[in-house]
């Protein structure tokens, strides 16, 4: 028999997740809902004490069933059929008392299977306010959920296709079935006496596990079905099916109640499947396609609704600091920092020790690069009781930004003994780091862009007397080498820190210095990565990539890409005699962006008109732009249709900065789900550089400002 009778008999997730963390492959490939436990189990196999009648081979074994249910002719009579259940899921057996996952109360749903022998496929299930549907048209199987429409890959669709066979019994060798016959039992799963025949079945898709079937000696009919697959730490997971109550329906028969148990560990639960009504009607094809996902309207913002309230509130009761200090905070976590700092400085007007107030204009302050500002605000909020390990990590960011490591390393080391090895990371640093000097004019350094028509911006720079290619890459905060790199200019490692939960570690040391065309940097810090790791962040195409530069390097220029000439700009932001320079980059549709902590740069965008702060990563490669499932809501883009094993893509029709519009941006669906930064405002996902439209774009560092041109070779309009 096909995996169909497990697999068409499925309850929906919200059995299936009470074992979440041990239900094994087989379980999710047969789709069980239950959680499971206890049970009774056969005795080995024994063999038949009576061994007339026993069948000489397993194809004899089927043929005999085929016999019982009706015969071939009556059964190949019949082109389709539906079967409608009611389901009843027992609560769970064998759960620890503490376990809040374990289903202590029994649920009821119902159960519609619809199939036909031109190879389609339908089922229903429905539990409680939870509907699942699955489904083959006979070229693509799908499963649809809670709005979310997920596509077979080829591994899942075979095993779909062989659900989706009516009679299993036939054809076996078209379909690629093995089958072998079992020794005889004398007891059933029960225990009780019964003499039954078994044979073992296993498919050619690896998505479909092994099973053995038992057929009831004296009538023929299909007993149990047992899958057995050995879990996590040794515990073997148990499914039976167990077949009874055979009725006769346009002369075959059909088991009208079937029992679906699952048993791993000491964790059982058992479904009951009882028949309703069974019709052999023609099915009309339209029940087997794929649903069409329904337009969505855009999702309202809960964050804009509560900040207009909030403003509302404020305006209304000026001198109500409670109301203004109301407005400050949401305005913050709505990202809107300018709103908030206004909000917070008129809140400190009333109460010039209001500490919330302080906290959101000193980080405000910060965030936009107005570091004097922030340095008194921090001051002020340190004397109105604000914890000193909160002040020291603002603090310690200015000071790298304003590249002064000592007081880096002093304000971490007043964060806690969770930042001790970043401190000595910027404590073992020697001289001062991150010195600019520019032949030429004094101002400007204009060199190649390698592939800058793509969403990968590549420069040559040189180190110690190599040229190599560098990725430029506004998610890294500082310059990378890879290992083999490093080892051959023999960069000292001063320090190291863990890199995740593998145990690996990054290497931090520093180069003499990095020229790119007429600029130099001297005395650079380093991160040392893996090469493999490098050649991950720069795509394979991209092998000859050894470093990446960051924003802590990036933050000493004004940085300009122009895709059309393929063109990298940096202009000395440290300069007085080159605001000249500066200002001639300063054109087109412009608006501002803030730098968190190190150097995580944030743009306000709208996507589809929906308002969101995206982190700006250009390093992103595959795709444009990726965002949270709640932030492609607002903008009325729901998820695609999911294809297992590949990525979930969606089409943003526009993407606007300010004046600027991107069309037609291609963004990952599912794969951002941070909502919030560390410092609780909100992110709704990040951008790449295919998210700029291939427009010419300036990161003005000195006045916070990103500008953007529309390129001549498409992807944007203004």
């Amino acid at each position: 028999m096909p995996r169909s009778p497990l697999a068409r008999l499925s309850p929906p997730a919200p059995a299936r997740r009470r074992l979440h963390a041990r239900i094994t492959a087989l379980a999710l490939a047969l789709a069980v809902a239950p959680a499971l436990a206890c049970l009774k189990v056969p005795p080995e196999d024994t063999d038949s004490p009576d061994a007339a009648g026993a069948p000489a081979s397993a194809e004899a074994l089927i043929a005999r069933y085929v016999d019982a249910i009706g015969g071939e002719k009556a059964l190949r009579a019949i082109t389709a059929r539906t079967v409608e259940s009611r389901m009843a899921i027992n609560p769970e057996e064998g759960c620890e008392e503490d376990d809040e996952e374990c289903m202590r109360e029994a649920q009821t749903g119902t159960f519609t299977l619809q199939t036909d022998t031109k190879g389609h496929l339908y089922r229903r299930t429905v539990v409680g306010n939870q509907i699942e549907e699955r489904g083959y048209d006979g070229e693509n199987g799908w499963q649809f959920q809670q709005g979310i429409l997920v596509l077979d890959d080829a591994e899942t669709l075979a095993a779909t296709r062989e659900d989706a066979v009516l009679h299993w019994y036939f054809d076996l060798d078209k379909r690629g079935i093995k089958v072998s016959l079992e020794k005889t039992r004398d007891k059933d799963q029960a225990g009780k006496p019964a003499t039954l025949d078994g044979i073992r079945w296993k498919t050619e898709s690896p998505a479909t596990p092994e099973k053995t079937m038992w057929f009831d000696r004296e009538t023929g009919l299909l007993r149990e079905e047992l899958v057995e697959e050995e879990g996590g730490d040794g515990v073997v997971l148990r499914q039976w099916v167990l077949y009874d109550d055979y009725r006769d329906v346009d002369g075959v028969k059909i088991a009208h109640t079937i029992r679906l148990v699952s048993e791993l560990g000491e964790r059982s639960q058992e479904v009951v499947f009882t028949t309703q009504r069974v019709d052999h009607a023609a099915i009309d094809a339209k029940v087997f396609a794929i649903p069409e996902l329904p337009k969505r309207e855009p999702a309202k913002d809960e964050i804009l609704v509560a900040l207009e309230a909030a403003r509302k509130g404020a305006t209304e009761s000026p001198k109500e600091v409670a109301e203004v200090v109301a407005h400050a905070r949401i305005a913050w976590a709505a990202a809107h920092f300018e709103e908030a700092a206004e909000a917070a400085s008129a809140a400190l007007k009333l109460d010039a020790k209001e500490s919330e107030a302080l906290w959101i204009l000193a980080r405000a302050q910060v965030l936009m690069g107005r570091w004097k500002d922030a340095q008194k605000t921090l001051e002020r909020a340190a004397k109105a009781g604000l914890r000193p390990e909160l002040i020291a990590a603002q603090r310690a960011w200015i000071a790298s930004h304003n590249r002064d490591y000592a007081a880096v390393a002093k304000a971490l080391d007043a964060t806690g003994e969770g930042n001790a090895p970043l401190a000595a990371q910027y404590r073992t640093f020697a001289g001062k780091p991150l010195v600019v000097s520019m032949a030429g004019d004094g101002c400007t350094s204009l060199v190649p862009l390698k592939q800058a028509k793509t969403t990968l911006p590549l420069v040559e720079i040189e180190i110690g007397g190599v040229e190599v290619m560098a990725m430029i890459d506004t998610g890294a905060a500082d310059v990378i080498l890879d290992d083999e790199l490093a080892k051959q200019l023999k960069v000292p490692v001063r320090s190291t820190t863990p890199l995740g939960r593998q145990g690996d570690e990054i290497g931090h040391g520093q180069l003499e210095s990095i020229t790119i065309g007429d600029a130099t940097v001297k005395s650079v810090p380093v991160d040392i990565f893996s090469t493999g790791t490098i050649a991950a962040m720069s795509a394979s195409e991209s092998k000859s990539v050894r470093a990446v530069i960051g924003v802590r390097f990036l933050e000493l220029f004004q940085v300009t890409v122009d895709p059309d000439s393929s063109t990298l700009t940096l202009v000395n932001a440290g300069a007085p005699k080159c605001k000249k320079a500066l200002e001639a980059n300063r054109e087109g549709s412009s608006v501002p962006f803030w730098i968190h902590e190190t150097h995580f740069i944030y743009v306000m965008a709208a996507m589809n008109g929906a308002e969101g702060l995206f982190l700006l990563n250009t390093g992103i490669q595959g795709v444009d732009m990726a965002a949270t499932t709640k932030a492609f809501a607002r903008a009325a883009i729901g998820p695609p249709p999911l294809r297992r094993g590949q990525a979930s893509l969606v089409r943003v029709d526009e993407l606007a900065f300010g004046d600027h519009r991107s069309k037609g941006v291609v963004a990952a669906y599912g794969y951002f789900e941070q909502s919030k930064s560390s410092d609780d405002f909100r992110v709704d996902g990040m951008l790449g550089l295919g998210a700029l439209g291939l427009s010419r774009w300036t990161l003005d560092f000195a006045d916070r400002r990103i500008y953007l041109t529309p390129g001549t070779s498409g992807g944007s309009g203004g």
